[in-house]
């Protein structure tokens, strides 16, 4: 007798909760992929500052937990519970950011343990919430559903992670955390040690996120804030610019391009590393008088292409054929950087687990075209080693005239700075000290000019002082007795690339200077001048009550700025 079928035994569920979550933690995260997941939805959430902090068994050295906290704006209650469901996002296949297919989170937490937890203040609220998904009591059926719920706050042996240094609360943020790790152990003398992948886990966060790193976002990993690292050694960092010194940073470009796809940009940029690092043959960085560059890995760059997505990226090795003729050693001296936005994801075949993305067939040969010219003359400027052009140090224009004489006219009827006030004569003179060594002037050899300097700090109610660091500041000001000497760096991009070619115009003959070059020079310093206020404006509202702490700077700022500029008319009247 033939079996009759049922409407019950007729359909089925579309998945086994239980077994198909197992199947993903097998999905191809590995620790420094998944631990990426999270920084990205950080990031997304507009987070200043990212926190992982592992938690390790004191017998094995293996993960037991890892707990992950940003001051971003939060979770908002409705949501919560679906961020924990597989294929759930706020931003599915979205191409604007860095997340896209609504896996990568949750999945990314399972590949390493069996649980995760989410809690959450969203931003403007004083309630905290909390859900979480746990793969044993889905096994046994304690856990059917995902659900958010109100809670009293973080969990008391986390909480100290949603602080600042000073040890004021985040305003606002998540708290994530990953336990019941199984993922994380020492695996015998054959196997990674833990130490190993928490290392490749600082290189990657190091690398991966060089862009945003440059842009303010702190990292922290096990209470260390970590450094960038550009493998084209174009951003600024202190850690390599302290082994290679200020003045071999940031390398040289060879070469910069753009190919259009869909009105999308694929930029293509080629660098060749600072001389220093690459002075003698054979050495790589490992041994010799090169034994210092150790950190910067060397070895490890032979033919290695940085892929970034959105500004983040998603890989970094070597792809078979994109070097001309072969990959060879003193490619490791050469920094390769592709760069596309999330619109091209189809054309670099990019995964869900944001980690490997190679150009399909026509890019790909494309790209090789680009590359081809660079690196060959990157590789004839290794091989001949050429002998680096000494620049010549920018001495200090002590009298920055005829701004320095508005300033002091008009200080004539201001109210006298109140800074530093009855600083000892010896602090001041330290303080001068240093101020024409930043400068670089040498009391001895340049004598004349370092006693005009010294006289115009004494006497003058402002100094401005050329100087040049590796920091992000576009400027340095010191104050003491009511005065300021403000220090200008000219490694700034806007000192750099708009302060100095305005002043190499305003020194040339007039009937050297070509109109359409002087044109173009005043629409850049008129963007850039935008830029500046704009840059202000962002600085102020990186602070939560920017209007409170602010205000009286741009009364003043406004005062003395019509002030000056005033008198400084004058002279061209």
């Amino acid at each position: 007798m033939e079996n009759q079928l049922t409407t019950d035994n007729m359909k089925s569920d579309i998945f086994q909760v239980d077994k198909a979550l197992e199947s993903w933690r097998d999905s191809g995260f590995d620790l420094s992929s998944a631990v990426g997941e999270v920084v990205d939805n950080s990031i997304e959430a507009s987070s200043k500052i990212v926190k992982i902090v592992p938690y390790y068994n004191k017998k094995d050295k293996s993960i037991e937990t890892i707990v992950f906290a940003d001051d971003g704006v939060g979770i908002n209650p409705d949501i919560l519970a679906q961020t924990l469901k597989i294929g759930f996002s706020t931003r599915y296949n979205q191409r604007k950011g860095l997340g896209r297919f609504g896996v990568g989170m949750k999945v990314a937490a399972l590949s390493q343990g069996r649980r995760i937890d989410i809690y959450t203040k969203p931003f403007g609220e004083d309630r905290y919430y909390h859900a979480y998904l746990d793969l044993d009591l889905i096994a046994s059926e304690e856990q059917t559903h995902i659900i958010a719920n109100e809670i009293e706050g973080f969990p008391a042996e986390y909480a100290k992670h949603m602080a600042w240094e000073d040890g004021a609360s985040f305003e606002s943020g998540t708290l994530i955390v990953w336990s019941k790790i199984d993922r994380l152990v020492n695996e015998g003398k054959y196997g990674n040690s833990v130490s190993e992948t928490i290392q490749d886990l600082t290189k990657f966060l190091a690398r991966a996120y060089r862009k945003f790193i440059d842009k303010g976002l702190v990292i922290q990993l096990d209470g260390k804030n970590l450094d960038l690292y550009d493998p084209l050694m174009l951003l600024d960092s202190p850690r390599i610019t302290k082994l290679v010194g200020e003045n071999n940073i940031p390398a040289d470009i060879i070469d910069e391009s753009i190919i259009k796809i869909d009105n999308e940009d694929v930029t293509i940029t080629v660098s060749v590393l600072p001389e220093v690092v690459r002075r003698v043959k054979g050495e790589g960085g490992y041994k010799g008088s090169a034994s210092r560059f150790k950190e910067l890995y060397l070895k490890d760059r032979d033919g290695k292409i940085s892929i970034l997505r959105n500004g983040r990226e998603i890989y970094y090795d070597p792809i078979q054929g994109m070097f001309p003729s072969r990959i060879e050693n003193i490619d490791r001296f050469i920094g390769v950087e592709i760069s596309f936005t999330a619109q091209l994801d189809e054309y670099f075949q990019v995964r869900n687990v944001k980690r490997g993305a190679v150009p399909v067939g026509k890019l790909r040969a494309e790209i090789r075209k680009k590359l081809d010219k660079p690196i060959r003359a990157a590789r004839k400027q290794i091989q001949e080693l050429f002998v680096k052009t000494s620049i010549e140090q920018r001495k200090s224009d002590v009298e920055h005239t005829p701004a320095t004489k508005a300033v002091i006219e008009a200080e004539k009827t201001s109210i006298p700075g109140r800074a530093a006030l009855n600083t000892p004569e010896s602090i001041v003179n330290e303080t001068i000290q240093d101020i024409l060594e930043d400068a670089g002037l040498d009391k001895t050899k340049d004598k004349e000019l370092a006693d005009k300097m010294t006289k115009q700090i004494n006497e003058q109610p402002i100094t401005l002082v050329d100087s040049s660091w590796p920091g992000k500041e576009l400027m340095d000001i010191t104050h003491f007795n009511g005065k300021a000497v403000v220090k200008l760096n000219h490694r700034h991009p806007f000192i750099k690339e708009i302060y100095n070619p305005i002043k190499e115009a305003a020194n040339q003959e007039p009937s050297n200077i070509n109109p359409d070059e002087l044109i173009d020079l005043a629409r850049k310093v008129e963007s850039a001048i935008d830029v500046l206020f704009m840059a202000y404006a962002k600085a102020e509202n990186m602070h939560m009550n920017p209007d409170e702490v602010y205000s009286d700077l741009r009364t003043q700022w406004g005062i003395f700025s019509g002030a000056y500029v005033r008198e400084l008319l004058k002279t061209y009247s």
